[in-house]
């Protein structure tokens, strides 16, 4: 693991007393062979439908964490989402760094964003995953304070690495693949080249692709593999979470 992430998790435990904290959810339960597909997007529009299109050319669903200012200048993006049945979702108004945002800096990114993606879809956002995959404190309680289930990932593709070729982004799936693991990847070339196949490949061992909504609503969910949704989070388990996103 790169020295600054282990720094920056570490980081989070000066100056913060032990507290209960919020827990965001990286998996439904593993009751069935379903994953949810996270897919954040604030760039790479050209890629944004035809990785849409993937899923609802085999009958299967994704969630699009939409960034708002990108929804407020693509509506009609938007609408082609809801069309294939896709579930909308939160990534914030404009891809800050929210972990080092206050509350008001918070919460001014969730009900811009909110605001945006409501004027584009007519629906209000219920999940929200924050842009980097940042967590604080801060973070957490805002997002909670606007009703919002923060959402994580249990295997990250790490599409948005250029040197990620398809195969590469299959293999880390494939290799990593649990009953209600949320998978999250991002509109690049390589994904739009890779998910078509990676959906059959999931089909084939007997995993269909569904929404978090339609996950979350099977059962509790756990987060850091064996913990209930319901359950608070103490600050050296909220750290251990900070780090976990990095690997």
């Amino acid at each position: 693991m790169p020295l600054a992430p282990v720094l920056f998790a570490l980081a989070l435990m000066v100056g913060l007393e032990s507290q209960a904290l919020p827990v965001p959810v990286d998996r439904g339960p593993a009751t069935e062979k379903a994953v949810a597909f996270t897919v954040n997007v604030v760039w790479g529009t050209e890629h944004v439908l035809p990785i849409a299109r993937a899923f609802h050319d085999r009958h299967q669903k994704a969630t699009f964490m939409l960034g708002g200012l990108w929804a407020k200048n693509h509506v009609s993006e938007v609408r082609s989402l809801q069309a294939m049945g896709m579930e909308i979702g939160s990534h914030g108004y404009s891809h800050r760094h929210v972990g080092s945002l206050d509350m008001a800096g918070n919460l001014e990114e969730i009900d811009r964003a909110q605001e945006a993606i409501k004027g584009a879809s007519g629906t209000t956002p219920t999940l929200y995953a924050p842009a980097y995959g940042e967590l604080s404190p801060t973070v957490l309680k805002a997002a909670t304070g606007r009703h919002l289930t923060v959402v994580m990932w249990s295997i990250d593709t790490i599409d948005w690495r250029p040197w990620h070729t398809p195969d590469i982004i299959r293999s880390r799936v494939l290799g990593r693949l649990t009953p209600g693991a949320f998978i999250l990847i991002h509109p690049t070339d390589r994904t739009a080249e890779a998910i078509g196949p990676l959906l059959d490949a999931l089909s084939e061992r007997g995993f269909r692709a569904t929404t978090v909504s339609d996950l979350l609503a099977k059962g509790p969910s756990s987060s850091l593999k064996t913990r209930p949704s319901s359950r608070k989070l103490d600050q050296v388990e909220y750290v251990a979470i900070a780090s976990r996103r990095f690997l």
